[in-house]
């Protein structure tokens, strides 16, 4: 398990300027807060899918698609356990009901690792200094953006050590010794998680955050590339409303209403 996390080559995302990559997270993530269709859910997916590609990190990209199936087969399961004590939801127990809010946690889950994964911490600050932010919002959000690689490398530290114990994560230890798996794996990673957060924020606060002395030594510009990655952000979320409106979605329904 612990060759999932390993770096990959250089992807090509990691020549997109944070900001390009910052618009098309933002545009992505919030017109997935408004489509209650398939055809745009599943438009907005497969095309952020092939962008979460683009950063070369597979292993990682396949087990956090594997730690949502689960999450959502376990959500199945529940609902349709309270189903067949309240009848009349039902409705709310189909499939299809249930798959659109993991589409949509799935196609923002596609464009904020990759914004995670490439790109450097310095570039990040300064971006976010840019922007004139609170900050209380400004802190937060470099802190959320850095967290996601360092906890990679806390799984990968754990299980690491899981596999010094003598202790391998297969499918058969996992049924068999679900409160030992427990202990060595999820707990470690609670504690980890709150040290590296912490840890987070006292380095920000150091870079010179909220000082207002934060400084680069290379002016950040937008290229050609970036600028394309923007225009198509903007197509896309355009097209998915299309879509939306075409298969008669909730989202416009309300509005004319």
């Amino acid at each position: 398990m612990p060759e999932l996390f390993t770096n990959a080559k250089l992807s090509p995302l990691h020549h997109f300027d944070v900001k390009s990559k910052m618009v098309f997270a933002l545009l992505c993530s919030l017109v997935a807060l408004f489509l209650t269709r398939p055809l745009p859910l599943l438009t907005l997916f497969f095309v952020t899918l092939v962008y979460a590609l683009c950063m070369r990190r597979y292993k990682v990209l396949l087990v956090s698609y594997l730690f949502f199936i689960g999450v959502m087969l376990l959500s199945v399961f529940c609902v349709s356990f309270l189903v067949s004590f309240y009848p009349q939801f039902k409705d709310s127990a189909r499939i299809d009901s249930l798959a659109m809010p993991f589409l949509r946690g799935a196609s923002v889950m596609n464009v904020v690792m990759p914004m995670a994964l490439t790109i450097r911490v310095q570039s990040l600050l300064t971006t976010l200094q840019n922007l004139h932010l609170p900050f209380v919002i400004y802190l937060p959000g470099a802190v959320m953006i850095r967290f996601v690689p360092s906890f990679i490398h806390d799984i990968k530290q754990v299980f690491e050590a899981m596999k010094i114990r003598g202790f391998e994560v297969n499918v058969k230890n996992v049924l068999t010794h679900p409160v030992l798996l427990t202990r060595l794996c999820f707990t470690p990673l609670v504690f980890m998680s709150l040290r590296t957060s912490e840890d987070l924020g006292v380095a920000a606060e150091l870079k010179g955050i909220g000082s207002g002395n934060l400084c680069t030594y290379k002016r950040m510009r937008l290229k050609k590339r970036d600028i394309a990655l923007i225009v198509f952000s903007v197509i896309l979320t355009g097209t998915c409303l299309v879509f939306e409106y075409i298969s008669g979605g909730s989202f416009y329904g309300s509005m004319h209403g």
